[in-house]
């Protein structure tokens, strides 16, 4: 293998790392079948710890409905605060 196919491999893997983290925050975001408290630490978690953050949402997150706002609930949420 080349340099540029290793470096190629490792841009890919880190994309693919980066958008499964972005899908994880949004989807945690968007729940609301936990507290706030809940919410605030494993955003913290998630932030922190990127790629392991995930795996210890996925493992460890409060089991619940995974009910997760529409875009129209998440707007009027946030302009009625």
């Amino acid at each position: 293998m080349s340099d540029t196919s290793i470096i190629t491999l490792f841009y890919a893997i880190c994309g693919i790392g980066f958008m499964i983290w972005i899908i994880a925050l949004i989807s945690h975001l968007r729940r609301t079948d936990y507290s706030d408290t809940d919410k605030i630490i494993w955003t913290i978690v998630l932030c922190t710890l990127n790629i392991l953050g995930v795996i210890l949402y996925w493992i460890f997150a409060p089991a619940g409905r995974d009910r997760v706002l529409s875009e129209q609930e998440l707007k009027d949420k946030f302009n009625n605060q």
